[in-house]
């Protein structure tokens, strides 16, 4: 709307109210995607995922290696 529609209380058009309604409705599905994500566990472990892109070796072993020194050097870093 510009300032000229404001000042002089034009009414918004009826295009205005179905972009208004449209991007009510991309947030709905915004968020209860997300909530799905929360709940089906997408996030729990979100550190595997570097790992697992990282690694060549059909087996994954370096992948596992890679992740067991970084708990390692959490845990140490975590008694301290």
């Amino acid at each position: 709307m510009c300032p000229n529609c404001i000042l002089n209380q034009a009414s918004m058009s009826g295009g205005l109210y179905v972009a208004f309604g449209i991007c009510a409705l991309f947030f709905l599905v915004g968020v209860a995607g997300l909530l799905w994500a929360f709940k089906n566990g997408e996030f729990d472990d979100m550190e595997e995922t570097k790992f697992d892109m990282l690694d060549d070796s059909p087996d994954g072993v370096v992948a596992q290696r890679a992740k067991a020194a970084v708990e390692k050097a959490r845990a140490a870093a975590a008694n301290r």
